[in-house]
């Protein structure tokens, strides 16, 4: 089975309501759901027809030692467990046959909406972008104080042990340049946001050129 997509995301993690999207992706969902239901039930019936299947061996070689009737005169449920599986088997090959239909139903709900979607998915990314930044000179706020003070305790512990004839702490590099390394991340992926939305604009102004 050719799948076209093996995960899908989740719009509304970042607060995005495309419901076409969402009756597509529910579809895909259910379907490929169904079809782990159906192969795991089938796979669980076809270990039960083994086992069956051994114990009817069983019984029979005892009823052979004992001179009584075949036991598996008396019960079908071998033979209803085969059809069983047989029964799964196709209606796994039907679901499998309709999996990638609805998955090439969504492909072509998001290339029906595209063009805003993307507007869409461009502001939500330039917002967790802003709160990011604002996030980070929070951060910066929060831990400065009580970072220095720590600092100064342990210098403070490690002279009182050792008493020199100066006192003072480091400069606090590490902490922002722990903050200044996640900053420069989204710094980069602004940037390549940026490059991106500029790659497209300058396609667009070529195939305006040709069609013109």
């Amino acid at each position: 089975m050719n799948r076209a997509f093996y995960s899908l995301p989740d719009p509304r993690e970042v607060g995005l309501k495309w419901k076409e999207y969402e009756r597509s992706r529910e579809k895909v969902e259910r379907i490929e759901k169904r079809l782990h239901d159906t192969q795991n039930e089938r796979a669980r019936l076809e270990q039960e027809v083994r086992e069956l299947g051994e114990e009817e061996v069983r019984e029979l070689a005892q009823a052979i030692l004992e001179g009584t009737d075949d036991p598996s005169v008396r019960h079908g449920e071998h033979e209803k467990l085969v059809e069983r599986v047989r029964a799964l088997k196709r209606e796994e090959q039907a679901i499998a046959q309709a999996l990638p239909v609805a998955e090439e139903e969504l492909r072509q709900t998001v290339f029906e909406h595209q063009p805003a979607w993307i507007g869409e998915a461009d502001g939500a990314l330039e917002k967790a972008l802003e709160a990011e930044r604002r996030a980070y000179l929070k951060v910066l706020d929060i831990i400065e104080d009580p970072r220095s003070k720590r600092l100064y305790a342990e210098h403070l512990a490690a002279w009182v042990r050792n008493v020199g004839p100066t006192f003072g702490t480091p400069e606090d590099a590490a902490g922002r340049s722990a903050i200044g390394r996640l900053q420069a991340d989204a710094e980069y992926a602004s940037e390549k946001h940026a490059e991106r939305q500029e790659n497209e604009r300058l396609a667009r102004q070529q195939e305006e050129g040709v069609a013109s």
